[in-house]
């Protein structure tokens, strides 16, 4: 029987000894009958409690025996590494604090601009820029539109976003108006805009 079954065992046994001699006591009048009864239940009590003890401590070792296996097979945390992440979150906190780690949930920079990166690819191809267009990054080679890569380089997003919504405002020397589609401020959502201006600056800057 483990030490713990055998605890619950003495503690109940003893609560209930106590519940049933009070009992006693307060229905008989003369009791303990004598002095012998009466040392015998301190005796009784006496034992109990002792052994409730004895068993109470032997299952703190067994439990706290079992803690350390644990932790030496690294399927629990030692109070060392509960300390290390309990610090690492408090200053991870106190950085989205003061604004210098992305909120949980929320994706780094880094990350964000990976994303932004493909979803450009994938919107400069499938909208068929590709086709009519010369960008690096893309690996295209069109040439009914002017090349990105020259025309864009050193111009800030504002201007690339406006050369895709409003592409009759300028017109690049040497190519004709009303070529390039003027509804992609329709037809694309701001988020996927600002993804392919992002895409095509970054190239259009890298070379």
């Amino acid at each position: 029987m483990e030490n713990e079954t055998i605890f619950i065992i003495l503690g109940l046994t003893l609560t209930g000894l106590a519940l049933v001699i009070s009992f006693i006591g307060v229905k008989a009048e003369n009791f303990p009958p004598s002095k012998g009864v009466l040392l015998a239940g301190v005796a009784v009590f006496a034992t109990l409690v002792g052994a409730t003890a004895v068993f109470a401590w032997t299952g703190a070792e067994d439990e706290q025996a079992h803690r350390d296996e644990l932790r030496a097979s690294g399927e629990e945390p030692t109070p060392a590494d509960v300390m290390a992440e309990m610090l690492a979150e408090t200053e991870e906190a106190q950085l989205q604090a003061e604004g210098e780690a992305p909120v949980e949930g929320e994706p780094a920079e880094e990350e964000q601009a990976a994303v932004a990166s493909a979803d450009g690819a994938a919107l400069f191809d499938e909208q068929g820029c590709a086709g009519c267009h010369v960008l690096a990054a893309a690996g295209s080679t069109g040439t009914v539109g002017p090349d990105l890569d020259v025309e864009l380089k050193g111009e800030d997003d504002a201007f690339i976003e406006e050369s895709i919504v409003d592409p009759e405002k300028e017109i690049a020397e040497g190519f004709p108006g009303g070529v390039m589609p003027s509804n992609f401020g329709e037809t694309l959502t701001p988020e996927e805009i600002e993804a392919l201006v992002a895409y095509i600056s970054e190239s259009a800057n890298s070379q």
